[in-house]
């Protein structure tokens, strides 16, 4: 297992990944292009964790983190739209709402553990 696949805010991003993965599949008829933004910002929560984790230094890899925090904005965006425009239900909307709220609370956590080291401090958080 990577050194990533062990951090909480991976897990998170990556259970959401999934179930946005599902659910733009149910979009893609009505809306593909609402479906390909709202897939592309959930990779790129996820895969922006595996990739700091790759640098040995911690600011790097915190800006990195940062990049979730916006990713996950954007999701939280393209939820909203959907659900107001009558393509997303109400149950899947709530279901994604919560893994999103659980992947931004681990996300934020690691951002502020990393930001804790020092500035040429090498290595993942402790």
């Amino acid at each position: 297992m990577s050194a990533y696949q062990e951090l909480d805010a991976f897990k998170a991003c990556h259970q959401l990944t999934l179930a946005v993965h599902r659910l733009a599949e149910k979009l893609e008829e009505r809306d593909a292009t609402l479906a390909g933004h709202l897939w592309a910002a959930a990779l790129c929560a996820s895969s922006r964790i595996a990739r700091g984790s790759g640098f040995r230094n911690r600011r790097m890899f915190a800006a990195c983190v940062d990049r979730t925090l916006s990713a996950l904005s954007e999701i939280s965006y393209y939820l909203d739209m959907g659900y107001a425009m009558g393509l997303i239900a109400k149950d899947e909307h709530q279901e994604i709402e919560s893994l999103g709220g659980r992947a931004l609370f681990y996300s934020m956590k690691l951002v502020m553990s990393l930001a804790g080291g020092g500035p040429n401090e090498t290595g993942p958080p402790s």
